[in-house]
């Protein structure tokens, strides 16, 4: 999910983590607190000021394991200093 303004990005998982990235410097710009379930899919509104992710069963267990209580939907209001590229980043050696 690219961020509409800036082009920095978010990425999330199974593990229920998401992060916002700066792909022009190679940096995580912000990590969140994990998720008790994987996180499947996420993307930011037109103008970049929310960001939807959805919380849900990734079926990686099978149906046998699927339970409808997992399945929510998640709005994070976006600050600027989470998605804008750091202009003077440090460089890794």
């Amino acid at each position: 999910a690219f961020h509409p303004k800036f082009g920095t990005f978010a990425t999330m998982g199974a593990d229920g983590s998401y992060n916002f990235w700066d792909k022009d410097n190679r940096q995580r710009l912000k990590e969140f607190k994990k998720c008790n379930v994987p996180l499947t899919c996420g993307a930011f509104n037109s103008d970049g000021q929310i960001f939807a992710y959805a919380a849900s069963y990734d079926w990686s267990k099978g149906s046998e394991h699927y339970s409808v209580k997992t399945n929510n939907i998640m709005l994070h209001p976006v600050q600027e200093k989470e998605v804008k590229p750091n202009p003077n980043p440090a460089r890794r050696r």
